[in-house]
């Protein structure tokens, strides 16, 4: 399967729109929609990344997992 990138808008009927013609006619494809963020909203995740590197110094130890009491069993490792 190939990808092609192109850019489109979703109108004011809820169409998507196309920016530009992708030479495709005729032809059943995949569609992934990736939403572009605002600034507010990006402003926000950074600043929100900022408060949690806070959180944690440079020489934080590493716990080995021994020292777990009782390990999440949703939890799947590395």
């Amino acid at each position: 399967m190939r990808a092609i990138e192109a850019f489109a808008f979703i109108d004011e009927n809820g169409k998507i729109m196309l920016e530009s013609s992708v030479g495709l006619k005729n032809k059943k494809v995949k569609l992934l929609i990736l939403i572009e963020e605002d600034e507010d909203v990006k402003e926000f995740y950074a600043l929100s990344s900022e408060g949690l590197s806070q959180s944690y110094s440079t020489d934080e130890p590493e716990y080995d997992l021994s020292l777990v009491k009782e390990p999440n069993p949703h939890y799947e490792g590395r």
